[in-house]
């Protein structure tokens, strides 16, 4: 979904527009809505369980996600009654959905992971991290000094962009190191975080982009004539009559 629907999704408008739906498309969009849902959820856990860590930052992103999983909730529910007012069965979510849903948040959370330790390896914020006094964390300072806080976050930034264009970053982390507050060095880790989240974000989309089934065939397509047909790309089960997609024609 793209994430300004998250913010300006209309039900109603949602609901006339799933009515122009094939019946085809209708129960492609269901397994969508259920699996984004299963892993906006496993994401939104995630943020909660860090906000300790983050100095509440976290919490903001969890945020997001929880609108996420409501709106994919919410589509999914109203796809479900357009097809019961069809008359064509809904279906539970699966553990096959289960477990891809929380596959791909574990993947995700792990990218977002692997993001932050690449970041720290080329910018100083573990040597300023060091510099940190006694009963000090990485989120002390936040609310002391915003000011320096929003420096901190950009010199991170302009540590890693140096480092992308191939540029020494030295002398940015020289300077950086020269005004080491516990509020500039939580800046940095704050800018790290958001970060992490936004390639959790990313790795997310596409994994779910791709396991999602396929999108209704064109007119004209071939019509499953057998019992236990099985999709190609997918690996579900196609009900007799119904539209299937072949890697190979046969």
């Amino acid at each position: 979904m793209p994430i300004e629907e998250n913010f300006e999704f209309d039900a109603d408008h949602y609901r006339q527009e799933v009515k122009g739906f094939s019946v085809a498309r209708l129960q492609q969009q269901e397994i969508a809505m259920a699996r984004k849902y299963l892993s906006s959820g496993f994401a939104t856990g995630l943020g909660l369980g860090s906000a300790l860590f983050t100095g509440g930052l976290s919490l903001l992103l969890a945020g997001y996600k929880s609108r996420s999983t409501y709106v994919a909730n919410k589509k999914r529910e109203i796809i479900q009654a357009e097809l019961r007012r069809r008359n064509i069965k809904t279906r539970h979510i699966s553990a096959k959905d289960a477990a891809i849903s929380w596959s791909i948040g574990a993947i995700a959370a792990l990218v977002g992971v692997e993001i932050g330790d690449l970041t720290e390896g080329i910018t100083n914020i573990n040597q300023m991290g060091a510099g940190l006094p006694p009963g000090a964390n990485e989120s002390t300072g936040l609310t002391t000094d915003p000011g320096k806080v929003a420096e901190g976050m950009v010199g991170q930034v302009e540590q890693l962009a140096a480092h992308v264009k191939g540029e020494s970053a030295a002398g940015v982390a020289a300077q950086v190191a020269a005004t080491d507050t516990i509020a500039y060095h939580a800046g940095m880790v704050q800018a790290k975080i958001i970060e992490e989240h936004l390639a959790n974000e990313a790795t997310e989309a596409t994994l779910v982009a791709l396991t999602n089934p396929p999108e209704e065939p064109k007119p004209g397509c071939s019509r499953s004539k057998v019992q236990r047909l099985s999709c190609d790309r997918c690996g579900e089960k196609i009900d007799v009559g119904y539209c299937y997609w072949r890697k190979f024609s046969q």
